[in-house]
């Protein structure tokens, strides 16, 4: 009975399944429709032919079966065992490459949202590729923090969007610009958070320089900022040492547009908030000290308070 050995190809195939997510029998099956598929290149026998793969012994053996008579089947050819061999490699290559695929896409749909540890790896143009967790990430130009500077092996807090699958392979997009960064960075770090004792209504983001997060206690039996901001500021200072120069400012939720107008303004002092239904707009009135406070250096207070709050703000001082 002929027996054709490959033993380092094969070998490796076996090692194979110690390190990737693809099965001892499923790279049996591509290495069996490999040297088949050869041997009927190479023969142009259409009789039936079957494959005996053992990985673990290096080999494989072809069996021909015709008017339900099985027998080895005759390799004549010379060439066969290097071109079966380039058959397996391709074939397998292929099993490897979709399964990672799959895996990675599967990671995505369940941990979309979660905050992960990556690791940077290398540069991907103005993006970067991290192993995300052990899956393979990209940090795209649009979802990096703007002005942070990363190096190879830096760990680095990301949220997981979504899973893209490209020609080859895919990758778990992950983010550091996503609102969604902060809020998980918060409930790492509040306990009540993870309980639901205090709840974030709404993120502001301008990664990088500034934040705004609007908290509420339902049960109204702790503080919601205080819970937050943690004993001298330390929870608040674990979320920022995580986001580089970025501010970030609790904010106190409230049912009542005007009030939560006036929360959202801090550190500005708001002496007055009239809502205009009809254009959406608050109307906010501060004193002449507190203008440019409550407006923020090239207006990110007024617009981050906009973004929080879902209404258009114009700020304006009476005239002393």
């Amino acid at each position: 009975m002929p027996r054709h050995s490959q033993e380092d190809p094969l070998l490796a195939l076996h090692d194979l399944t110690e390190a990737m997510p693809v099965t001892e029998d499923q790279i049996r099956s591509a290495v069996e429709r490999a040297v088949v598929a050869t041997y009927r290149r190479l023969t142009g026998d259409d009789a039936e032919i079957r494959a005996v793969v053992d990985l673990r012994g290096a080999r494989w053996e072809l069996f021909r079966t015709e008017d339900g008579v099985e027998s080895p089947a005759p390799v004549g050819n010379p060439e066969f065992p290097r071109l079966a061999a380039a058959a397996v490699r391709t074939a397998v290559a292929e099993l490897v490459d979709e399964a990672t695929r799959q895996r990675v896409l599967g990671t995505a749909a369940t941990k979309h949202g979660q905050l992960v540890d990556a690791i940077v790896e290398r540069p991907a143009g103005q993006g970067w590729y991290v192993d995300a967790g052990g899956v393979p990430g990209l940090l795209p130009p649009e979802e990096r923090i703007p002005g942070e500077q990363l190096e190879r092996r830096q760990h680095l807090k990301v949220v997981i969007l979504e899973g893209r699958s490209r020609i080859h392979d895919a990758v778990l997009v992950v983010s550091r610009s996503h609102p969604l960064l902060l809020h998980r960075l918060l409930e790492q770090e509040v306990p009540e958070l993870q309980s639901g004792q205090v709840v974030v209504r709404g993120i502001a983001r301008d990664p990088g320089r500034r934040s705004k997060v609007a908290v509420e206690a339902p049960g109204g039996d702790i503080d919601p900022q205080g819970a937050c901001i943690g004993p001298r500021g330390v929870r608040q200072r674990a979320v920022t040492s995580e986001l580089g120069t970025e501010q970030v400012q609790i904010v106190a939720w409230a049912p009542v547009r005007e009030q939560f107008v006036k929360n959202a303004l801090i550190p500005a002092a708001v002496d007055d908030v009239n809502i205009d239904e009809e254009t959406h707009t608050a109307h906010v009135t501060v004193a002449p000290s507190q203008l440019s406070l409550a407006i923020g250096r090239g207006g990110e207070n007024a617009r981050l308070a906009a973004k929080l709050t879902g209404w258009r703000i114009d700020i304006a001082a009476p005239a002393e």
